[in-house]
């Protein structure tokens, strides 16, 4: 028996005309290589050709049969063009406060840096936050704010409360130190002002919260993000700004709660941007499954292998891309809110669809899609 290999614009019936003399037997075609959908051909894809009638001779052209038959693996090029541009990479930043929280930590001591200094000691929430006897507090401070305590110097960390309260860990809200301290200056009333200034600290700069727990457990906490960095580091800019008496504590207080607003604006837009890498990724699924039916009808890993290669560089170059395009827009002055997720973005477009058309060029020497 014959076979024939599936070409670019081929049909059922153009073959069965080509080969067969009769474009009308492609029902039999399709019944005997079992096709299920007989509008659906792949490239390379071969096909068992039944014996001819003995009146029946093969045409060397095509017949005008008033329509078209068009293959599976076969889009509209304007389609199959924007697949390139769906390469594109939103960061979504971490909802701190609700899930995290951030603590900043020293180099040096590490392992210190994650566990309370005196797990057994008696201090209260309020003795720790005043800094009484450091050395006997059994808490981690930690903030609940998105750019952390910018009061505090140190290596920002994200900490897991989940992960934490599963280890037996408790967490301390703001609410709750703030009362704790309200309780201590009751007990105290020589220390009102000092406490005052205090809670104005925390609930206006800070937004400290309390850890208690004998060691922060492995895979708990993780490195912030550049672009959550960002933030981070915008804060400690006004508090140094604060210190230097280039702005008031008004105007500190009220530029802090402006770049909670901008976290808060820059996680919507990183949301709803992962509905965007959804459909990225549903498309790669879709392409590198057309590319598996292909290794399968011609018995060869060329399809699925060239494939890979155009969805490693498309997505390699976008994440790169992602980076390159926050970089860019800091040196704009664009660090935080939602102009610093559009540039990333757009950087992950760009770079992405350069990588994805450039490792196509190579794919396409392998396995042409």
């Amino acid at each position: 028996m014959k076979t024939y290999k599936v070409k670019y614009g081929d049909s059922l019936s153009a073959i069965a005309h080509l080969l067969l003399g009769d474009g009308n037997r492609w029902p039999e075609l399709a019944k005997l290589n079992r096709l299920t959908d007989p509008n659906r051909l792949l490239i390379g894809q071969v096909l068992q050709i039944p014996h001819q009638n003995a009146s029946a001779t093969p045409s060397s052209t095509k017949p005008n049969l008033g329509y078209s038959v068009v293959l599976g693996n076969q889009v509209p090029a304007s389609i199959a063009l924007a697949r390139g541009f769906m390469f594109v990479v939103f960061e979504q930043l971490p909802n701190i406060g609700a899930d995290k929280i951030i603590r900043k930590v020293a180099a040096i001591p590490k392992d210190f840096s994650l566990a309370p200094v005196k797990p057994m000691g008696a201090l209260s929430l309020a003795e720790h936050a005043m800094g009484s006897a450091p050395g006997s507090s059994p808490f981690l401070s930690g903030s609940a704010y998105p750019f952390g305590a910018p009061t505090i110097n140190g290596k920002p960390l994200i900490l897991d409360i989940a992960k934490i309260k599963s280890a037996g860990g408790s967490i301390y809200s703001i609410r709750e130190v703030v009362n704790d301290l309200k309780r201590f200056v009751a007990e105290n009333p020589s220390t009102s002002q000092r406490i005052s200034t205090l809670i104005k600290t925390i609930e206006g700069v800070e937004g400290e919260v309390l850890i208690k727990i004998a060691k922060t457990p492995a895979g708990a906490a993780t490195p912030l993000s550049s672009m959550h960095t960002a933030y981070v580091r915008s804060a400690e800019d006004l508090w140094r700004a604060f210190l230097a008496k280039q702005i008031t504590r008004p105007q500190l207080e009220g530029e802090l709660a402006n770049l909670g607003k901008t976290y808060s604006q820059a996680r919507i837009v990183g949301n709803v941007g992962r509905g965007l890498m959804i459909i990225g990724v549903f498309f790669t699924a879709v392409d590198l499954g057309y590319a598996t039916s292909r290794s399968i009808q011609q018995n060869s890993l060329k399809p699925i292998g060239a494939e890979t290669i155009r969805q490693v560089g498309g997505w390699g170059a976008a994440f790169a891309g992602g980076k390159i395009g926050f970089g860019v827009g800091a040196l704009f002055g664009i660090e935080t809110g939602p102009g610093a997720i559009a540039t990333g973005a757009v950087g992950a477009i760009v770079f992405g669809a350069a990588g994805y058309f450039g490792a196509d060029w190579v794919a396409d020497h392998i396995s042409p899609n």
